[in-house]
């Protein structure tokens, strides 16, 4: 490796404490955007599962009321 004189050094420090800031900061948003997304995913299994539930309630009493033949017969 050619020899360095202390500015070209500085330079190349200076240049990697910048990138490391950098990717600190995108990890930092990533983070929060995981986050965010976790919340909303456990909405959404919470909301699916009450519907689950709600539809096997209403096909349970379709069931019932299914069976029972129409006033005219």
């Amino acid at each position: 490796m050619p020899s360095m004189n202390t500015s070209d050094i500085e330079q190349r420090v200076d240049e990697l404490e910048y990138q490391v800031q950098f990717q600190e900061d995108t990890i930092d948003s990533l983070n929060k955007t995981i986050a965010l997304q976790q919340k909303d995913l456990l909405l959404i299994q919470e909301k699916l599962s009450f519907l689950a539930k709600q539809l096997e309630n209403y096909r349970q009493q379709q069931t019932i009321h299914g069976d029972d033949k129409p006033p005219h017969y």
